[in-house]
């Protein structure tokens, strides 16, 4: 039986408030990388979830709006 391979890492610097970093690195513990990785994995999330949605209501209006135009074409 293999072990699961760990995901290649890519080293990268960001720039933070000292306010910032002092708060992360105390919330990430011994692992702050780790901690920084998860929340940009929860705000991609997040993010692609909002326009998921933004998409969805989209396609409602544009379902409303062929509907209206059909009533209106069938009432001609």
């Amino acid at each position: 039986m293999t072990a699961p391979k760990t995901p290649a890492r890519k080293k990268v610097s960001i720039t933070l408030s000292p306010d910032l970093e002092q708060r992360a690195k105390a919330a990430g513990g011994d692992n702050f990388s780790a901690y920084v990785e998860q929340a940009l994995e929860e705000k991609m999330i997040h993010d692609g979830m909002l326009e998921y949605a933004r998409l969805r209501a989209a396609d409602a209006i544009d379902d409303v709006l062929e509907a209206v135009e059909a009533d209106v074409e069938a009432a001609a």
